[in-house]
């Protein structure tokens, strides 16, 4: 949105801060950005000049006019941005782009704690809405299979709270959040709050503007805000996770038991 390369060190800073936090500089002052940032009001209302920008309202109008981007103009400018070039060959340095950001943004911490998590929970609670739901759905097949107790939240609105009654502080919250979090999944983190139990974040935002904290936080790079939205690293990340949570000895003897089902029941039921 603004060349960094053009400004000074303190105004280098602020920019930086301002790219990592979208969500915040929506409802943020300019006293709130320069105290995040650590540096005076003065250097943050120089800033915007800077950046080719009246002031802070007008750069808040372009942010706002940025993300009202509808899907169809999203394809669109990936298409325009094709030109004449190999589809296929674009769509792979694309998602190599993807693949290498989220590995940037890795951490190996908070991926073990997440995986630690999964293991001990009594039963695991899934929202994955809108372009995610696959990601759930794979990730819940994957881990039932290795005698995990997952449900997948399929609710919206108030009917979601028919399983919220039966989380409780031996349970895990897993949440997808692309783009937004939704007011499904902030009920969702206030309620994990209350009941004391473990919550796990993955997203395609660096930084996220929640009401509710959680524990755990998973980078997945999806693209910018008005290109097409590749799927290629989130499921990178679900199945290095599912990998991972396997390698547990209880996972494999479940595994081995599915293994003999298939072999008692082949005849009656065929694959």
């Amino acid at each position: 949105m603004f060349n960094l390369n053009e400004l000074s060190p303190s105004q280098l800073k602020i920019g930086q801060w301002i790219l990592h936090n979208e969500s915040s500089v929506m409802i943020s002052t300019e006293q709130d950005i320069a105290k995040a940032v650590g540096v005076s009001v003065a250097s943050v209302s120089r800033f915007w000049k800077a950046a080719g920008f009246q002031n802070l309202k007008a750069y808040k109008q372009q942010l706002k006019e940025k993300r009202d981007i509808t899907p169809a103009k999203k394809i669109l400018k990936t298409v325009i941005d094709l030109g004449y070039r190999d589809v296929q060959s674009h769509h792979l340095n694309r998602s190599i782009h993807h693949l290498q950001a989220t590995l940037d943004h890795f951490q190996r911490e908070q991926f073990e704690e997440a995986i630690t998590l999964i293991r001990k929970a009594s039963r695991l609670f899934i929202y994955a809405p809108g372009p995610s739901l696959s990601l759930g759905e794979l990730l819940s097949y994957r881990l039932r299979r290795y005698g995990l107790d997952v449900r997948l939240i399929r609710w919206m609105g108030s009917e979601m709270l028919e399983e919220l009654v039966h989380i409780d502080e031996s349970s895990v919250v897993l949440l997808f959040s692309f783009g937004r979090l939704l007011k499904e999944g902030k009920v969702l983190l206030k309620h994990a709050n209350e009941a004391m139990c473990k919550s796990i974040v993955i997203s395609d935002q660096l930084v996220m503007d929640t009401p509710s904290p959680f524990d755990i936080f998973l980078y997945a790079d999806r693209g910018e805000k008005d290109e097409f939205h590749s799927m290629i690293a989130p499921l990178f990340l679900l199945e290095n996770l599912i990998v991972e949570i396997g390698k547990e000895e209880d996972a494999l003897v479940h595994m081995e038991f599915l293994g003999k089902l298939r072999k008692t029941y082949k005849e009656d039921l065929p694959r």
